[in-house]
């Protein structure tokens, strides 16, 4: 049984800006590992959300858009879901086909949606655990305190 003050779902905003992507990296990692991740699933979350953050910000500073980044983070199921929306237009950036080519390369799955400002604004990634038993946690498998 989870325990209830583990919140399955984890949002986090923040300002458009660089400096704010490796506190996004950092929460995401911790989210999966409270979620059962292994070490090579925890590198993989943190490039993969380091680069999706950093592809929201650079959207939102090219289109000139001050709203905030939106990152939700949910370990409810086996595994982990990220979600990353900007309000930044549908414009496409130079370097977005290499950005997403490692994140596809990283998560078992991406998906990229039109977001509150248009096209690309919402970029989902997941990741399944192998077994939900195979990755040690202080909180036990799947959150359970032990």
């Amino acid at each position: 049984m989870r325990h209830p003050s583990l919140v399955p779902v984890v949002t986090l905003r923040f300002r458009p800006l660089p400096e704010h992507v490796r506190t996004a990296r950092l929460v995401a990692v911790a989210v999966a590992r409270r979620a059962g991740a292994g070490e090579d699933d925890l590198e993989e979350i943190r490039l993969a959300v380091g680069e999706i953050c950093a592809r929201a910000v650079r959207r939102c500073a090219h289109d000139g858009v001050g709203a905030p980044v939106v990152v939700q983070m949910d370990d409810s199921e086996q595994g982990l879901r990220i979600v990353v929306m900007d309000e930044a237009g549908p414009a496409k950036l130079e370097d977005e086909d290499v950005a997403l080519a490692l994140v596809e390369g990283l998560a078992d799955a991406v998906d990229v949606t039109d977001g509150p400002g248009g096209a690309g604004g919402n970029l989902r990634a997941q990741w399944t655990w192998r077994s939900a038993t195979s990755h040690g946690s202080v909180y036990g498998p799947r959150g359970d305190l032990p």
